[in-house]
């Protein structure tokens, strides 16, 4: 499939467009100092949907494309979360990764296929409280070794999409952060062989909610490339206030943090919601560009659900259709998300029917976002077979970079008047290819193979 996609609007044109998908504006994620960063090294917050255990009734039929594509348009989400559960055993039908490794990495699939194709990114949660002892068996099975197999096959799948982001670890139910740190040093390795880049998030003690053990004993620097350490709350919570997030605004100082899931109630998900100090968090949250999943994409009757049992599993929710959480983050969402253009280069589809275009509102232009982002490009610019077409005038230089912005090889470097055709050489993978010259400066993401 090609991938063609421009990062930054260039003319008068592109202003009158809505903005870029999420993952063609702030590009791909990196760790610098202690924040989050996009391709061009400012803070990148990302806001979102977490979705709710995959296993359970009321939330694994919304584990769809559908529902993908209205979080993203309708909610403006350009962050979803799939929440695989690892060590439960409901009943038939209901178990996680430990019980049914297929039919959950099968789920979770869904969500990530939806994700890229719709240009906004995802969040891959091992959902699990009890990895960090690995002495005890799960259905007869390491712990260690099914986080091995599962996170190798989707670095394996994923690793060339800087939309995805790795959650080794969701809440570790532990205090003892000795406990957490050999599981994130044995597992991190695993993933960098296959994908020396995209942001892994580490799961801290308590729940993921005390970062003080933490910051004592950060990952060295053998682990800690493009790593961000886990921070969870529950806003109605008082102990989360008084001492939780004290202890995250300090930690903040030394650490990259990311808000993989939160919510506006009670940390039991239930009870009443006190906006003020659901307010206090958000403006930290605002005020410090950290990025944030809430909890959750379910139709539960529980007061952190987000949906009504009247919401369809296809998305195309009314507001009847949610519960009062829902109703508070989809508008948090809409107001400080752009409404954006999906562009998702080729031919982008619909996971669930692969025949369906993605963008049904124009069915009849198949490669309506790959034209879109020609007309934010002043140079023509085109890619395929490892092969770029440009056209330059004057002195230009074109550079490949690789997705942290770092120089591969410069592919032109003097004067053009009119179509150069430049060939790619470089190791199959993702790349962005930069254009510089009189009035241009032009950065393409391009898949070489």
């Amino acid at each position: 499939m090609k991938i063609t996609r421009t990062f930054f609007a260039i003319s008068a044109l592109a202003s009158a467009l809505a903005f870029a998908a999420p993952i063609d504006d702030i590009g791909a994620l990196s760790v610098k100092g202690n924040q989050v960063v996009g391709a061009n090294g400012q803070p990148a917050q990302l806001r979102g949907m977490s979705f709710f255990w995959n296993i359970a009734e009321e939330a694994r039929d919304y584990w769809n494309a559908n529902v993908v594509n209205w979080l993203a348009e309708d909610w403006h989400a350009n962050l979803v979360r799939a929440a695989m559960a690892v060590e439960d055993n409901w009943g038939e039908g209901q178990k996680g990764y430990a019980y049914n490794q297929s039919g959950n990495q099968a789920m979770v699939e869904k969500v990530v296929d939806a994700a890229i194709a719709k240009g906004i990114y995802v969040i891959i949660d091992w959902h699990s409280h009890w990895t960090n002892d690995r002495s005890a068996k799960e259905n007869g099975k390491d712990r260690w070794q099914l986080a091995q197999e599962f996170f190798t096959a989707m670095a394996t799948k994923y690793g060339q999409y800087p939309n995805v982001i790795y959650e080794i670890y969701n809440e570790p139910g532990t205090d003892d952060w000795s406990q957490i740190k050999p599981y994130a040093e044995y597992i991190i390795p695993i993933i960098r062989a296959i994908d020396p880049d995209n942001l892994i998030l580490v799961g801290t003690p308590k729940y993921s909610g005390d970062l003080t053990p933490v910051v004592s004993s950060p990952l060295s620097s053998n682990y800690s490339s493009n790593v961000a350490y886990v921070f969870h709350f529950y806003a109605s919570e008082e102990w989360h206030l008084t001492n939780y997030l004290p202890a995250a605004k300090s930690a903040m100082n030394t650490l990259p943090l990311f808000i993989s899931e939160c919510g506006l109630t009670p940390a039991s998900g239930n009870g009443t919601i006190n906006y003020s100090m659901v307010n206090t968090f958000w403006d930290w949250l605002d005020q410090t560009k950290l990025s944030w999943a809430a909890w959750s994409i379910v139709n539960k009757d529980e007061t952190s659900a987000a949906l009504q049992k009247s919401a369809s599993a296809s998305g195309n929710w009314s507001e009847s259709d949610l519960r009062e959480s829902g109703k508070w983050l989809r508008e948090k969402l809409r107001s400080v998300n752009p409404e954006w253009t999906p562009i998702s280069g080729g031919t982008p589809t619909n996971p669930d029917n692969p025949s369906t275009p993605d963008n049904p509102s124009n069915p009849s232009t198949p490669d309506a976002p790959a034209a879109i982002a020609e007309l934010h490009s002043a140079t023509g610019f085109h890619f395929a077979g490892n092969t770029i077409s440009v056209n330059l005038k004057g002195h230009s230089k074109v550079d490949l970079l690789d997705l942290q912005g770092r120089s591969v090889s410069t592919l032109w470097n003097g004067s053009a008047n009119g179509n150069v055709a430049l060939s790619v050489n470089a190791k199959p993978g993702l790349y962005l290819v930069r254009i510089q010259g009189a009035g241009i400066h032009e950065t393409h993401k391009v898949a070489v193979k």
